[in-house]
């Protein structure tokens, strides 16, 4: 019941709160080749983390969340892996965000649908 109540956050949350214009999601694939598409995120130039115990830790890298089961339709061969190595943050993936560049640096998913991707640019 929990699990049908919470399906739509993704949807809804990219809906809402995206950017004006979506990301470009490069690619290098293991093959040798690239690709680019348009991903819809939700971006953070600077972000605040509150702990459990209600410390606030200011960090100054940007953040993007983007729906899970967009990049996996972008990229479905990427869907056999845990959900964190989605985005790989060897250098081979790079999203670009009102023109400018950012690498990488990890993602992880929380659980709902939604995969939060720590930039580095």
């Amino acid at each position: 019941m929990t699990a049908r109540v919470f399906a739509p956050l993704p949807r809804i949350l990219t809906r809402t709160f995206r950017e004006t214009a979506p990301a470009v999601w490069l690619r290098h694939r293991d093959d040798g080749s690239t690709a680019s598409d348009e991903l819809v995120v939700r971006f953070h130039q600077a972000t605040e983390e509150v702990d459990a115990d209600g410390f606030v830790q200011q960090s100054g890298k940007p953040t993007a969340v983007c729906a899970k089961a967009d990049a996996l339709r972008l990229e479905p061969s990427r869907a056999s892996g845990k959900a964190e190595a989605i985005f790989r943050n060897d250098g081979r993936d790079e999203l670009i965000i009102d023109g400018r560049s950012y690498d990488v640096e990890s993602c992880s998913h929380d659980g709902y649908g939604l995969l939060t991707l720590k930039l580095i640019g």
